[in-house]
């Protein structure tokens, strides 16, 4: 085969200094892209796809990882690996661009003159893997990029070296460049085989940026690391459902404070046993799963979304919602904090009770700052709806008592932690109905004392005049 020469643009890394996460509680964003290619890789030609990574909500990048499927054009003139080579390169040349090398004519050497026959390629590079791409031996898996800058894909052919690999996927780590742009080459090296670039995609880790829009793409996170309370700033943004779905995490020890809201029409799922506070949402129109740990309402989300308290998750604080879904094993946590201060839930549309019965119920945890005594005979309204639906034609009437749907727990309060006096009773409002408290009334120690005692001696003196007349 002839060798060709073919333009290709090789970043000189020199003095591009990694910008790490600058504190142990940084938020990470995982930001997710593919992109449907389809292109042909011409015979000693090339193929660019560019990347836009505006709305990223990224401020730096810390970790990156490439997907590449690669395949034949035609059958009788197969894609030969051995002449291929590819290149990810985030920014442009004016801003000091960041060049990593995926592939760089794997298994060519100066014993090989042509390198891997694999027709096609379906592979993940990631900087952890156990073998470099230049030793692949199937078209799957996951490979470390090439990472051989310095080796010109159209010069000599060299004995391969560890020592040469100096701009792998960590190349590309750093703080983030004014261009935002990632630019992907396949270029074919060698007369003869045509290859055609099917599709590509990333998966950057990074920090959260403070203000704007955090817009992962499908599948996407924002999630705490280390431990304590963590704010994010900007906006985060869901556009896909289902298994796209945008994942909020907190771990243990960790809250989560998404000061810049929810949007998007797409969902969100709350997974780790830490806290999620959810500020004011407005835009915010998909639905909000709250599959683990706990989500804290701060705010109002927009009156079309929803938010799903799945079985395992917790719901708490105060706060206006679109709708809402109450599964079974779900629990909200409500606190009473002063004689005018508790929780309250305000839902716009309808809250879903459907997943309930008196087999499988939805936990209602009653916590208090310790000034409160459950016997004391008091009524507070925890949630107003502007209907309920999944009651199977049950119509809700003026004080019903629905306890049965209800697994209900105190803690904090004066007067112990017995809640086996708490009822759970419907009431009414002026755009639709309540779900309130409803603490029954003990009599106090002294008022029982005295009542059996009056009982007793009553008791006893009808004894006693029944003995004196038998006397007679």
């Amino acid at each position: 085969m002839k060798m060709t020469n073919i333009q290709i643009r090789l970043a000189v890394l020199a003095g591009v200094a990694f910008l790490g996460i600058g504190s142990a509680n940084a938020q990470e964003v995982t930001w997710l892209r593919n992109v449907e290619v389809n292109q042909t890789v011409s015979d000693r030609g090339q193929s660019v796809s560019l990347l836009d990574m505006a709305n990223s909500g990224l401020e730096s990048i810390s970790n990156v990882k490439v997907d590449l499927s690669l395949s034949s054009l035609t059958q009788d003139n197969p894609m030969w690996l051995g002449q291929i080579y590819a290149s990810l390169t985030y920014g442009v040349a004016s801003e000091e661009e960041r060049t990593a090398v995926l592939l760089n004519r794997p298994g060519v050497s100066n014993s090989d003159a042509f390198g891997s026959s694999l027709s096609s390629l379906n592979v993940t590079f990631d900087d952890s893997a156990a073998t470099n791409i230049f030793n692949v031996a199937s078209a799957t898996g996951t490979y470390q990029a090439d990472g051989r800058l310095g080796v010109n894909p159209n010069g000599s052919r060299v004995a391969y070296s560890n020592t040469d690999v100096t701009a792998g996927l960590s190349a590309l780590n750093g703080s983030l460049l004014q261009s935002q742009k990632l630019s992907l080459l396949v270029a074919d090296t060698r007369q003869g085989a045509v290859a055609k670039l099917d599709s590509w995609g990333v998966k950057i880790k990074g920090t959260a940026a403070t203000t704007g829009t955090i817009n992962t793409g499908a599948g996407g996170s924002v999630a705490a690391t280390g431990t304590g309370a963590q704010d994010v700033g900007a906006t985060v943004q869901s556009s896909s459902t289902g298994t796209g779905a945008v994942g909020l995490l907190a771990g243990a020890n960790q809250t989560l404070n998404l000061n810049g809201g929810l949007s998007g029409s797409g969902d969100f799922n709350k997974t780790g046993v830490g806290t999620v506070k959810v500020g004011d949402s407005t835009g915010f129109t998909g639905t909000l799963n709250v599959n683990e740990g706990k989500v804290l309402v701060a705010g109002t989300l927009g009156t079309s979304s929803t938010t799903a308290v799945r079985r395992g998750g917790l719901l708490g604080g105060s706060g206006t919602l679109g709708s809402m879904i109450w599964d079974a094993g779900a629990t909200y946590e409500w606190q009473l904090r002063s004689a005018t201060d508790w929780d309250l839930l305000r839902v716009a549309g309808a809250l879903d009770l459907s997943l309930l019965n008196s087999g499988d119920k939805f936990n209602l945890s009653l916590l208090s700052n310790g000034s409160f005594d459950l016997s004391g005979g008091n009524e507070w309204t925890f949630l107003q709806a502007a209907s309920f639906s999944g009651l199977g034609g049950l119509t809700l009437t003026q004080d019903q008592d629905i306890t049965n749907l209800f697994n209900i727990t105190a803690s904090g309060f004066n007067g112990g932690t017995d809640a086996s006096g708490i009822k759970v009773v419907v009431g009414s409002t002026a755009n639709g109905f309540s779900l309130n408290i409803q603490a029954s009334a003990v009599p106090e120690p002294s008022a029982q004392s005295l009542f059996l005692l009056g009982l007793g001696g009553m008791l006893g003196m009808r004894v006693l005049r029944r003995r004196e007349g038998d006397k007679v």
